[in-house]
């Protein structure tokens, strides 16, 4: 089995996560399990961070697009599913319109999971602006009756500040379990680390259990619910609804989309 993983980062930038990501898939993918990692292009935020440019619908939408142009090689590539490491689901609905293979997200794999193991989840995010975003994609779940608290991290951080927080953890550590509490104090019985490089980092601290409730580890959980969504499809008639949600442009269709229409003839009679 080969996952198409998709980070909304550029990978390069980020040596400690990438690092951190290699590690954890090769101990907790199963035997026979091959996960590749992409990121966006180096340059697709200039000298921003992610978490500054997403919190804008266009650089959304922007880079949703270039999200979607690297994911649509993946299943002529060969991939059995692909895996969109991110919370804000960037081009989730469009890659599930456009490819045959299972697509999943951190949000919607973490959320699902969290569901089975606690009736209210709590998540715990890297900015205001990220609890605003994450709480459009509850939203879009229909999920908010099972997600008690969407905390930030106070002061906020971007991936930069987490990815320094691998060798110098004190500040990010402290708001993290702050904001975990919070939620905790809310109702929470499960706390979901709402942002890739601070799933990552949590892990990389041994932070398993806070005041007796569970940390879930995202990556390693959407990784597991991807993988089975592939069992799934091979050995049951599972498949991507495509009546409604997720329609797929027939191939016809995208013949004459793709033909540059022609001009009308402006012959004159005489």
């Amino acid at each position: 089995m080969r996952i198409w993983h998709q980070s909304v980062t550029e990978l390069e930038a980020l040596p400690h996560y990438a690092e951190s990501l290699s590690r954890r898939f090769a101990a907790v993918a199963s035997p026979g399990v091959e996960v590749v990692l992409h990121g966006v292009p180096i340059g697709t935020y200039g000298s921003s961070s992610p978490a500054l440019a997403l919190e804008y619908p266009r650089e959304r939408s922007r880079v949703a697009n270039v999200v979607l142009a690297q994911l649509e090689h993946a299943e002529s590539e060969g991939f059995d599913a692909v895996m969109i490491a991110s919370f804000a689901e960037l081009a989730l609905r469009d890659a599930r319109a456009t490819l045959d293979i299972p697509v999943t997200s951190m949000m919607e794999s973490c959320l699902l999971a969290g569901c089975s193991v606690a009736p209210q989840i709590g998540i715990v995010t890297i900015s205001p602006a990220g609890v605003r975003m994450l709480r459009e994609c509850v939203d879009r779940h229909k999920l908010n009756a099972r997600v008690i608290e969407i905390a930030s991290l106070d002061p906020a951080f971007n991936e930069f500040d987490l990815q320094r927080a691998f060798d110098e953890p004190e500040k990010v550590r402290a708001a993290f379990e702050m904001a975990a509490r919070r939620a905790i104090e809310a109702g929470a019985d499960i706390i979901i680390p709402g942002e890739g490089v601070l799933n990552e980092l949590t892990v990389h601290w041994g932070i398993r259990e806070l005041d007796h409730v569970a940390v879930m580890d995202a990556t390693a959980v959407t990784l597991t619910y991807t993988e089975m969504l592939v069992r799934a499809y091979q050995r049951s008639m599972l498949r991507t609804g495509r009546r409604w949600e997720y329609r797929k442009v027939p191939g016809d269709l995208r013949q004459v989309l793709a033909a540059p229409r022609r001009r009308p003839c402006r012959c004159v009679d005489h």
